[in-house]
Parts: structure tokens; C-alpha cells; sequence
């Protein structure tokens, strides 16, 4: 469990922003990587989440052609900060990131894509650049969306990515939302199962001191610890980077199938009986971490170990 006293900034109440001003950078969304989308609806509907329906998507032709298909698509779990999201590769499809997917699906089911959101998405470049990560052109990501009142409209990103060996852990990329107020519509939220925001991530990994700072350099926050176990504090949400040795202490039961492994999501519960209550009722079995802690297993979240927290704890726990 972490100090409370040092960490009044992490939570995420309601009236909190859901996007960043200035140099402040904030922990997004985290992705799957998933072979089978159907399957993985069922599991996360039975979580308690709505999820957006499947869109291919798109990037913008530089050139002003039409939209360049990216080979994946996606559904998402919009939280009322912060999202989830679920990635599959559309059948047919050989690019970049269909060829990324389905060779990070061979490693494991679960957690693979991190994105930290930003307001300048030029500074953040320049960050990039300046850190050694060689960023790739920014890609001008466009997706079709439904409004309550059956209207369409198109949502829009910024999005920074590097070369995939510059972040082995995963797909880790910097964005800017361009049309915040329409991705987190209010019918799109679930409330059910009261989990309202996206705390953080654990990682495993078997240099910690070396992975704890390349991440610093590519978000421009610092480390706080230092041995197995290291942790990352955003403007909004964290990272905990563990060995398997710290990863076992945290999270018992929990084991890397291989590393670098993206081995639990955080999320932070408005009301937590509220949340182990809804588990309950479908079927979901938790197991405390604390008194204001609870861990789904991996095998009931589609490969990634989901913490549950409510306003009196805080996960990642500083290092």
C-alpha cells in the first residue's frame, strides 16, 4: 500500500480533467492485444463494461488521399477518466501494426499497448527526439462514432510512436486528443460495476533500474526507489515496474509468462463493496490485496490481472 499523503494528485475524482494542459502528461489508456474480439466482449461485459462497437481504423493520407486502413481495429471501455481499449487485426490485413499485433500475440494474451496523453504534441516530439527514441512522423488517426442522437461524427488523434525496439515492453506511445468531448460521451460510460477511473499499470521486467529509466526519458517524470521495484508517477496515474521476485511480493499467484511482461491494469473504484458486489452477482471471483484493494485474476480479464482500489489506497503503490 502506498503513502496516501504523497499522493493526493494520482486519484481521479469526477470533476478532474480528463485531458492535460500544459507540460503535464497523463496515463491515457492501456490496450489488449486479442485474437478473438467476440470473445473477449463477453468477458469484459461480464466485467461490468460497455463496450464501443468494433471500428477498422484509419490513418489520415498525408498526401490527402483517402483514409490509409492501419490493419487493426478496435473496441474500447470508456471509464469516466481514462479508457481501456481492445485491439484485434482485421483479417486480410499486412501493415506495421497488424505484423505488430499478431507477433506480440505470440508472446501472450493481454496487455501490450500504453499511451500517456499530452497537450503539445510538438514538445512532445521534440521530447522524443531529444531522449533518443527516434520518433516516427505523428499519425493522424481518424475513427467514425456514432453520437447518442444517432448522428455521426469523426473522432480524431495525434499520435507519437517510436520504433517498436526502442519500447520491447509494448506498443508505448505519446497522443493528443483532438476531440476529447467526443470520445467520453456519457452513454458510453458504464457506471454498473462503479469503477470510474484508469489508475495505472504494472509491468514486469528483468532490468528495472534500466526499463524505469528509459520510461522516465520518454515521459519526462521521474523514478521514485530504486532495486525491484520502481515506480512512475504521472500527473495523472502511475507505473510500477517490477522484477518477477517484486512482482510475486505485490501481486501473489501473479506469474509472468514471460518478460518484459505488462502484467496488471489498475483501476480506481468510486465504491468498492459497490464493485465487489457487481464481481459477485456475475459470477467474477476477487481475492483483497488490502482492505481497499481486490485483484481479478488473469484468466477472467483476458490475460491481465485487474486491481481494483478504491479513495483510501492507491495502485502502482510508490516505490
Amino acid at each position: 500500500m502506498s503513502d496516501l499523503r504523497a499522493d493526493t494528485a494520482f486519484q481521479a475524482p469526477a470533476d478532474a480533467p480528463q485531458t492535460p494542459s500544459g507540460n503535464a502528461v497523463f496515463l491515457d489508456h492501456v490496450g489488449w492485444f486479442v485474437p478473438d474480439m467476440e470473445a473477449l466482449a463477453a468477458t469484459m461485459e461480464k466485467l461490468g463494461f460497455f463496450l464501443t462497437p468494433f471500428v477498422a481504423q484509419h490513418n489520415a493520407d498525408p498526401n490527402g488521399g483517402p483514409p490509409i486502413p492501419a490493419g487493426t481495429g478496435n473496441r474500447c471501455a470508456m471509464l469516466q477518466r481514462g479508457y481501456l481499449e481492445f485491439l484485434a487485426a482485421v483479417p486480410g490485413t499486412d501493415t506495421p501494426l497488424s505484423r505488430q499485433l499478431n507477433a506480440a500475440l505470440d508472446r501472450y494474451q493481454g496487455l501490450h499497448l500504453v499511451a500517456f496523453t499530452i497537450d503539445d504534441s510538438e514538445g512532445a516530439y521534440q521530447q522524443l527526439q531529444s531522449g533518443g527514441f527516434t520518433p516516427l512522423d505523428p499519425v493522424h488517426l481518424r475513427r467514425p462514432l456514432t453520437l447518442g442522437d444517432g448522428s455521426e461524427a469523426e473522432v480524431a488523434f495525434t499520435v507519437l510512436r517510436v520504433p517498436p525496439e526502442m519500447m520491447p515492453e509494448g506498443r508505448v506511445q505519446m497522443l493528443r486528443q483532438e476531440t476529447p468531448d467526443l470520445v467520453w460521451q456519457d452513454h458510453i460510460i458504464a457506471r454498473d460495476n462503479g469503477i470510474i477511473a484508469l489508475g495505472g499499470i504494472v509491468l514486469c521486467v528483468d532490468d528495472v533500474d534500466e526499463v524505469s529509466s528509459r520510461f522516465s526519458r520518454f515521459t519526462g517524470k521521474g523514478i521514485d526507489g530504486d532495486g525491484d521495484y520502481q515506480s512512475l508517477s504521472l500527473d495523472r496515474g502511475r507505473l510500477g515496474f517490477a522484477s518477477r521476485a517484486a512482482l510475486a511480493r505485490y501481486l501473489p499467484g501473479i506469474e509472468a509468462p514471460t518478460t518484459p511482461f505488462m502484467a496488471a491494469v489498475c483501476l480506481q473504484s468510486g465504491e468498492l463493496k459497490k464493485t465487489q458486489q457487481f464481481l459477485s452477482e456475475a459470477g467474477v471471483s476477487t481475492s483483497p490485496l488490502s482492505d481497499h484493494a481486490s485483484l481479478i485474476s488473469p484468466i477472467d480479464a483476458a490475460g491481465a490481472a485487474i486491481i481494483i482500489f478504491d479513495e483510501n489506497d492507491v495502485w502502482p503503490p510508490r516505490a
